[in-house]
C-alpha cells in the first residue's frame, strides 16, 4: 500500500506539473466551450480532399515558392508533390503508419520513417505536426484535442478562448475577428510558451460552406510558412494505393 505521506508527496508532485486555471464564469464556460467545439468541429463532414495551392516558405533571408498539389484523408493520409516552375521538387506520402520523403531533384535518396503523426520540419521545414497539416488541407482548423474550453480573462473583448487539458495547462488558443471567424490559433508547450501560430488571412466559400483560403504558419524561431490554396474539391473518392510506395531496388 502507498503510505500516507508518499501518497501526500505525490498529490503535490501532480499539482505542481499542472497549470493553475483561472477563476472564470460558468455561463461564460459554456458558451466557451459552445465556441470551442465548433471550432473543432469545422468542416468535420469533409474527410477527404484534393486540392492545388502555392507555398512560400521563408526560412531567415533565404525564401522559397513552390506550387503544390496534394491529395488528403482523414486522419493521417496524404501524398504531397512540391513543384518548382513546373517540375517537381519533393513528394511527401504519409500512409497513416510511415511518412516517406521523395526528392525528385537527387538531393538525397528516397527514404521512410515508421511514424504516424511526425512533426514536418525535418521533412519540409513547416513547424507543425502532420495530422494539423491535412487538417488544414481538408479545410479544417487545426484545433488540438481539449477536457476544457474559457475565455482568456485577460482579453475583455471575449475573441480569445483558452484551450486546456487536464494536468497540462493551456495547449492552445483561439482568436476570433469581429465577424466571428477564426482568425489565430496560437500553440503552446506545457510551461505556457509559445510553440507556433497559425493565422487565417482569408476564408473562401464554396458550395458546401467555408474554407481557410490564405494561412500563415510561424515558429517560435520565426521560421514562416505561408499557404495559399488556390483549388480545393471536397470529399473526392481516393484510391488507398494513392498512399502507398513501392520501395526502390
Amino acid at each position: 500500500m502507498i503510505s500516507k505521506n508518499l501518497f501526500i508527496v505525490l498529490i503535490l508532485i501532480l499539482s505542481g506539473c499542472a497549470q493553475h486555471r483561472p477563476v472564470t464564469n460558468p455561463l461564460l464556460d459554456k458558451k466557451a466551450l459552445f465556441y470551442a467545439n465548433y471550432a473543432q468541429s469545422f468542416n468535420e463532414h469533409v474527410t477527404t480532399s484534393k486540392g492545388t495551392g502555392w507555398v512560400t516558405l521563408a526560412l531567415g533571408t533565404k525564401t522559397d515558392k513552390f506550387r503544390i498539389a496534394w491529395v488528403a484523408a482523414s486522419p493521417n493520409k496524404i501524398r504531397i508533390t512540391m513543384l518548382m516552375a513546373g517540375h517537381p521538387v519533393k513528394t511527401v506520402v504519409a500512409s497513416g503508419k510511415k511518412i516517406t520523403l521523395i526528392s525528385h531533384t537527387g538531393e538525397h535518396s528516397q527514404y521512410s520513417v515508421t511514424t504516424k503523426d511526425p512533426s514536418l520540419d525535418g521533412y519540409i521545414k513547416v513547424p507543425i505536426k502532420l495530422s494539423e497539416m491535412i487538417s488544414i488541407l481538408l479545410g479544417h482548423l487545426p484545433v488540438k484535442p481539449f477536457d476544457n474550453a474559457y475565455f482568456s480573462p485577460h482579453d475583455s473583448s471575449f475573441t480569445s478562448i483558452s484551450l486546456e487539458k487536464n494536468w497540462k495547462g493551456t495547449t492552445q488558443t483561439l482568436h476570433f475577428d469581429d465577424q466571428g471567424k477564426i482568425d489565430r490559433l496560437n500553440s503552446t508547450d506545457f510551461s505556457g510558451k509559445q510553440l507556433y501560430e497559425v493565422i487565417i488571412t482569408q476564408y473562401k466559400t464554396y458550395y458546401f460552406g467555408e474554407v481557410p483560403e490564405k494561412i500563415e504558419i510561424t515558429d517560435k524561431n520565426n521560421k514562416k510558412l505561408l499557404l495559399h490554396i488556390t483549388n480545393f474539391q471536397p470529399n473526392p473518392p481516393i484510391k488507398a494505393s494513392v498512399f502507398r510506395l513501392t520501395e526502390p531496388g
